[in-house]
């Protein structure tokens, strides 16, 4: 689903990503782990066309990053709010079925807002939401269109444990039924739930390597971390 070849990205003469190069397969979660400052973001900016690379090139679906067939494949979660402050929730669902050419019915539309708990501000404007709130509206966004590819950026941060545990749920279901998902967390507990993990050492990704594997081991995702990202 996702083929990444050499990915590198410049802020002038500052490298922030340096030669990443990775794949996820359809029904496959891959965890990317890393300090803040190792280029986790600017990735996932670049695999979801908000910034074109520097170098490096990758594919989504068989087709170039950065085509209108890319695009409307990928489902992105931003590290930021990512949401328009004066329009609501419901506004924010159907911008993003507009944006994927997709027919949303409003049943499908409930049911995904009660299951990310926004039933009680989702006809509130977006200025009126909490951080928690913002980063699982912003989810809702992502998976309204039913994308066969994920991009989620630090989507716990800020979110309470039961938040957690629904996306966490939702991002399992997207994997059952065959999407592609790539999520950045620090929050290594979730992170165990993916299929792999790969890790920055400086700017440059390690891997992936099979979750199960790093398990047995390292013990933890934390001890896997640590030692896949220091410097050799």
């Amino acid at each position: 689903m996702l083929d990444v070849q050499g990915l590198a990205r410049s802020y002038g003469s500052h490298r922030v990503v340096d030669d990443v190069s990775f794949t996820v397969a359809t029904g496959t979660i891959l965890a990317v782990l890393g300090p803040n400052g190792c280029g986790k973001s600017t990735t996932m900016k670049v695999l979801a066309g908000a910034i074109p690379p520097s170098a490096g090139q990758f594919w989504i679906d068989g087709e170039p990053g950065g085509s209108d067939h890319a695009r409307r494949s990928t489902g992105y979660v931003p590290d930021t709010r990512g949401v328009f402050p004066r329009l609501t929730g419901r506004e924010h669902l159907a911008l993003a079925a507009r944006l994927h050419r997709v027919d949303v019915t409003e049943p499908e539309l409930d049911a995904l807002i009660d299951r990310l708990g926004l039933d009680e501000v989702v006809e509130l404007p977006a200025a009126a939401y909490s951080h928690g709130q913002s980063r699982r509206l912003s989810m809702a966004m992502a998976l309204v269109a039913d994308p066969p590819l994920l991009l989620v950026d630090e989507p716990f941060d800020g979110v309470d444990p039961e938040g957690v545990d629904t996306i966490t749920e939702l991002l399992v279901d997207a994997r059952g039924r065959g999407r592609a998902v790539v999520l950045t967390t620090h929050l290594l507990d979730a992170a165990v739930v993916a299929d792999e993990v790969a890790v920055f050492r400086g700017h440059t990704l390690v891997g992936p390597y099979p979750t199960a594997e790093l398990l047995l081991e390292h013990g933890t995702l934390g001890n896997a971390w640590r030692s896949l990202s220091a410097t050799r």
